[in-house]
């Protein structure tokens, strides 16, 4: 099929005249002849292409007395859509013409468009045609046809260095359920896919998906490798109708506007951007949070796992950058210095989107430093989302122990993926894409403490830091209070059941990653966890 053409002529043939006793129709010349049924569609295009030779409709006729014919198939000769069968005689009663493109081998009652669009979209884009009270006639029966599916093109101003590699629209349900007269609507019982638009020139792209209210998610990929996404507006998206997308695409960012001026298409208005503190490409293994994108993996233990730390700066705070700030709440990651003697704070952009920064737990756990004053709100906090993305939280102690399957203080998990028969094993996290590995912390003892710490330096290891702590959320150990045992004095300590890596071997194969107990002010790496 290509673009712009005034679909020709298409030639069926029905005749009742073929069952026994029939007599044929007489033509006003008054010759005995079996008439054809011709049909022309009017639409001016489908999608970027029009009918090419060997494209097939499915054609069926109904009348008052019955079905007169079914799915009849019409193959394009590059002049008209030609069949086998022939009016029927009684020529008095009109009847309902139905056909539709592209064919299948039954009337289809649903319809899927192809996640792939990048070849074209012809084959994703679902047209059809009813006209009722057509009577028998040597005259051609013209056939209005309807795009019954959404369509959008991408409009790209492109900044960035290099061809875009790929623009893929995600979110979209991609099986729409037709009824009796083909009108579709999206199955919201299928499953959500990825569509790859079109590249009809350099600067525009189009898909084709089934009508729905969805919040789509425009992504691309530059030819620097770069993955640049938006969360567009949750918009009702309808048959029939066209939406241009227009995207700027720079280096680092990508910009998204929206308008609806159709051709052949209806107009279907403009659409507004999203939000995007949280956009999720589980398919491709990262999500955006905050505009800042981290891989994520599906871990054998069936739950998603960021597999770098979690780099976001809550609103209100400045990362730390001394041990004497003992209430920043974030500071700065953790290097080995030159000489291999400590570790000291990196402000190096590289150094904080390959490690993330250091969370005390009341800003890991959505809080402000000082906010946990008793027993009950810590305990309150397990699984809490704190400052993970929304539908990700703080790791439990049971999301731990079903990872790594050990842990202070707990009964080990034998069964756990990553436990190695004796500990939770770096190794095996990393061998599925993990990223695990001593990322040292501030060790802050409890909030009577004026200064902190550097942990993770060992002279043994010099070249690495050689442990450190994460946070979780499940309250775990006995709290400590500023008079011994008397609740009501007020909190001194309290401790969260999070991560301790170790790479204090010197093989890989014995650096560990079991859980331990976190005191509440320490500062160390977060991860989170899908709900």
């Amino acid at each position: 099929m290509k673009k712009e053409i005034l679909i020709a002529a298409a030639l069926l043939a029905l005749s009742a005249c073929q069952k026994p006793g029939c007599e044929p129709l007489v033509t006003p010349e008054g010759e005995s002849a079996k008439l054809p049924v011709r049909i022309v569609p009017v639409m001016t295009k489908v999608s970027e292409t029009a009918f090419e030779a060997g494209d097939v409709l499915g054609v069926s006729i109904d009348r008052s007395a019955g079905n007169y014919a079914t799915n009849a198939a019409f193959t394009y000769n590059g002049t008209e859509f030609a069949g086998e069968l022939f009016w029927y005689a009684e020529g008095a009663e009109g009847a309902k013409v139905s056909a539709y493109y592209p064919y299948a081998a039954a009337v289809p009652t649903s319809f899927t468009v192809e996640a792939d669009q990048s070849a074209g979209t012809s084959k994703s884009d679902f047209v059809a045609g009813i006209k009722e009270g057509v009577l028998p006639s040597a005259s051609a029966v013209v056939l209005p046809f309807k795009h019954k599916l959404t369509r959008i093109v991408l409009k790209v101003k492109n900044n960035a260095e290099g061809e875009l590699s790929a623009i893929t629209l995600g979110g979209a349900k991609l099986t729409a359920k037709l009824d009796a007269n083909f009108e579709a609507q999206a199955d919201e019982s299928a499953d959500e896919g990825t569509l790859t638009a079109y590249k009809l020139d350099a600067e525009t792209y189009a898909v084709v998906l089934p009508p729905q209210t969805v919040a789509l998610v425009a992504s691309v990929e530059t030819a620097g490798g770069n993955s640049l996404a938006q969360v567009l507006a949750e918009t009702a998206l309808a048959a029939g109708k066209q939406y241009t997308i227009n995207m700027i695409v720079n280096p680092k960012d990508l910009v998204v506007a929206f308008a609806g001026d159709i051709e052949d298409w209806e107009n279907g208005g403009e659409i507004g951007g999203g939000d995007n503190t949280l956009i999720e490409q589980l398919d491709k293994g990262y999500i955006t949070y905050h505009e800042a994108k981290y891989t994520v993996a599906k871990m054998k233990d069936g739950k998603w796992w960021m597999t770098q730390n979690l780099r976001y700066v809550p609103e209100g705070i400045t990362v730390g950058d001394a041990l004497t700030n003992v209430t920043a709440g974030v500071y700065y990651p953790l290097v080995v210095n030159a000489g291999q003697t400590a570790l000291e704070f990196s402000k190096d952009v590289t150094v904080i989107n390959a490690k993330g920064y250091l969370y005390q737990a009341e800003v890991a756990l959505g809080l402000k430093v000082g906010d946990i004053t008793t027993l009950e709100q810590a305990q309150a906090l397990e699984g809490t989302q704190g400052i993970c993305p929304k539908g990700w939280h703080v790791p439990t102690k049971a999301d731990i122990l079903d990872l790594v399957g050990k842990g202070a203080g707990a009964t080990t998990n034998t069964e756990a993926p990553y436990y190695n028969g004796a500990n939770g094993s770096i190794k095996l996290l990393n061998e599925d894409g993990f990223n695990m590995e001593a990322f040292g912390a501030i060790s802050i003892q409890n909030n009577a403490s004026t200064s902190g710490t550097f942990m993770g330096f060992m002279a043994a290891y010099k070249d690495h830091i050689a442990s450190g702590m994460m946070c979780g959320s499940s309250q775990s150990g006995n709290p400590t209070y500023n008079t011994s045992g008397d609740p009501e004095s007020g909190l001194k300590n309290i401790q969260f059941f999070g991560f301790m890596p170790m790479t204090n071997n010197a093989s890989e194969d014995n650096y560990t990653c079991n859980g331990t107990n976190v005191s509440y002010r320490i500062a160390g790496a977060l991860r989170c966890v899908r709900d």
